[in-house]
């Protein structure tokens, strides 16, 4: 990619900033520049700067095994100021976690969220006929109710995503079962509470993140390389139109709320 064509001579911390909701759409750009980072001879380490509250499972599961392959080839540390459920999930494949001392982490949980708009429509007379095949095939349906069953499948559901979650941060961060079952509450804590709870790894800003992961590689932190997609000249230009950012605030709201789903929020 362009920003390693730049670089042939000395080697480069690459400084990776990731903020905001996880989703497929959000992390996908960012697999590829994950990706050429660790197979890039140049880039000698990689400092995540992260800012998340966290958002889908699947996209969050795909964003750390990204990183978690990073990790195995070569140092990755990871700074925030906001690592939050699926937040923490991604910044626990770094080897070090640091953070400023009020900086939110934690969250460590999953939510099950589908709304149920089935008694407004009764009130109003609306009926959505439904044709299916599948037992199960209605479910997760927002106009339609969630039978006894459905609420009990979910929870199956819900609780192996949850395991699942805990076991990657009872292994990345090293914790026995009474520690991992501590912070596995839903609860958020600050970054300095995480250093007693074994989340965070060191107290500090962001210069001296890169500090630390300059004598990590033995690179000049004046060599760390901010490493972002790049965005097209004409989508950037349209995404600043009202009528875009009014459109696509519908999209995404009407798609939210047509479908269920469980998140590391």
């Amino acid at each position: 990619m362009w920003f390693f064509k730049r670089l042939r001579r000395r080697g480069i911390i690459g400084l990776i900033p990731i903020s905001g909701v996880i989703s497929m759409k959000m992390v996908e750009p960012y697999l590829e520049i994950i990706e050429q980072a660790e197979k890039s001879k140049k880039v000698k380490g990689v400092l995540l700067n992260l800012s998340s509250q966290g958002g889908s499972v699947t996209a969050t599961e795909v964003l750390y095994m990204a990183l978690k392959r990073l990790a195995e080839k070569k140092p990755l540390y990871a700074w925030t100021t906001l690592a939050a459920s699926g937040g923490y999930y991604a910044a626990s494949a770094a080897e070090k976690i640091m953070a400023p001392p009020s900086a939110m982490i934690g969250s460590i949980g999953v939510i099950y969220i589908k709304p149920d708009i089935s008694g407004a429509m009764k009130k109003i007379g609306l009926k959505v006929e439904i044709g299916k095949e599948g037992k199960f095939k209605d479910d997760g349906l927002f106009f339609t109710g969630s039978s006894t069953g459905s609420k009990k499948r979910m929870a199956v559901i819900n609780r192996e995503v949850y395991e699942g979650f805990v076991d990657v941060v009872k292994s990345e961060r090293d914790l026995d079962q009474k520690g991992a079952e501590k912070v596995a509450t839903g609860e958020i804590f600050t970054a300095n509470q995480g250093i007693e709870l074994g989340l965070v790894d060191e107290l500090c800003d962001l210069r001296e993140a890169k500090e630390q992961i300059s004598k990590m590689t033995n690179v000049l932190p004046e060599r760390v390389v901010t490493l972002k997609p790049r965005r097209p000249l004409l989508s950037s230009l349209f995404e600043r139109t009202i009528s875009r950012g009014i459109m696509s605030a519908i999209g995404n709201s009407i798609e939210d709320i047509s479908r269920p789903g469980i998140y590391y929020l």
